[in-house]
């Protein structure tokens, strides 16, 4: 499914594309400098766990951004939280990069990532395919939601898809504001409306298990030995070895 909704040329959205055009640069800058994206390690967080972005002295902080594991491609000992068709919404954030506007900054580069995929299993951008095409205006905090200004098309290959560029971009935007809850806006639109999906309900946090250590060379030999010997002579059983493998590696977009 690819949905598509061009803005209206005589309603003033020109004008929203040059202030989108105008914030190119912060977003060139946290795509182009390489950014590394890894598993967030714990850090201050809000009333309801989501880790607050700060901006140091010198206009430096870690991007929240959140990404999808697809349903059976799970990457190993990662803590993410359901969203539909059983897939689970996964929290990274970038190396410090120089920013005035986290948000503005962190949607950007969901919208200006070139690569669907990151790392060996993968995390997934559903906004890929709308790269070309969708790109940030402005945001606003009203109470305890952010609403964000988008203009453009968004691209959805199917409902499944739909139900994540909706979860990466509502919870992405809410971190990066510090506050609970977010609203999306392409053109004036709400993202569910443009979608035909529901609000957003995600599900339980789920951490899923460590991979399984690989059997070294001496154990594949000492369990051929008991296969051997089970004819005759008791053979000896080596035990595997090695340790889970490290989650913290970083993922590079």
């Amino acid at each position: 499914m690819t949905v598509r909704r061009r803005p209206d040329r005589s309603s003033g959205r020109p004008d929203a594309r040059r202030a989108a055009a105008g914030v190119g640069a912060a977003l060139a800058a946290v795509v182009l400098a390489g950014c590394t994206i890894f598993p967030s390690p714990d850090e201050s967080t809000d009333q309801d766990g989501n880790p607050l972005p700060t901006v140091d002295a010198e206009g430096f902080a870690e991007l929240p951004l959140y990404f999808v594991a697809l349903n059976g491609e799970y990457p190993p000992n990662t803590t993410g939280r359901e969203v539909a068709c059983q897939d689970l919404l996964v929290r990274t954030t970038t190396v410090p990069v120089k920013t005035e506007d986290p948000v503005a900054s962190a949607i950007g580069f969901l919208l200006s990532d070139e690569q669907y995929s990151h790392g060996d299993p993968a995390v997934t951008n559903s906004l890929d395919p709308s790269e070309d095409d969708l790109r940030y205006v402005s945001h606003r905090v009203e109470g305890d939601t952010v609403v964000v200004e988008l203009t453009g098309d968004v691209v959805s290959r199917s409902q499944c898809e739909s139900f994540r560029i909706r979860a990466q971009l509502h919870q992405t935007a809410a971190t990066a504001a510090g506050v609970p809850n977010a609203e999306i806006l392409v053109d004036g639109v709400r993202l569910e409306d443009l979608l035909a999906i529901p609000d957003l309900e995600l599900g339980e946090e789920i951490t899923t298990p460590p991979r399984q250590p690989e059997p070294t060379e001496g154990a594949a030999e000492g369990s051929q030995g008991v296969t051997e010997g089970s004819e005759g002579s008791q053979g000896s059983v080596t035990e595997p070895a090695g340790s889970s493998a490290d989650t913290s590696q970083p993922l590079s977009p």
